[in-house]
């Protein structure tokens, strides 16, 4: 009868660490999506068209500590952020195109200096499909957006990098 009140019990912490490690889950993503929604809309005049330089694409680095909870958070914060686009619905492919993307820091988050080329990676595929939609909407010169884009995107991939790795760090160490 014992080991029947013993089994009882184990599987109720089991099924209790299960539901925190799913809260926590929900809680992550739901901070990451937060994050990016408000530096989207504090810093919207300067977060959309040619000259943009969307400083919300820090929270990428989430992606670091918490790959899955980053990717879907982020992905949630681009699609709100990008309600507010000036170029309309087409925008909110954005989201969709950031799945590859944030894709390429998670598979070198742990490859000391080569995560900055999974940041690179990201800029690349955010950039393109950037200047792929200006020059559709508003038919501005698509060469010239994608650098203008990608020098930005580089910028805040690598210090969201640099920024999330110090914070991970932390927590490990």
């Amino acid at each position: 009868m014992k080991s029947n009140e013993t089994n009882k019990t184990e599987t109720f912490k089991l099924k209790l660490s299960e539901e925190r490690n799913l809260s926590l889950k929900i809680a992550l993503t739901a901070i990451t999506a937060a994050l990016y929604i408000a530096l989207g809309y504090i810093f919207q005049p300067i977060s959309f068209l040619g000259l943009q330089f969307r400083v919300a694409e820090l929270i990428m680095g989430m992606c670091l500590i918490f790959p899955l909870e980053g990717l879907v958070g982020n992905v949630i914060g681009v699609f709100f952020v990008n309600l507010t686009s000036p170029l309309g619905p087409i925008d909110l492919i954005g989201c969709l195109v950031n799945i590859p993307a944030l894709y390429c820091i998670i598979v070198f988050r742990n490859k000391k200096w080569l995560k900055y080329l999974g940041g690179i990676f990201y800029a690349l595929i955010i950039s393109i499909y950037v200047a792929i939609v200006l020059y559709a909407v508003l038919a501005l010169p698509l060469w010239l957006m994608f650098v203008q884009v990608l020098i930005s995107e580089v910028i805040l991939a690598s210090f969201g990098i640099f920024l999330f790795d110090i914070i991970r760090q932390k927590i490990i160490y």
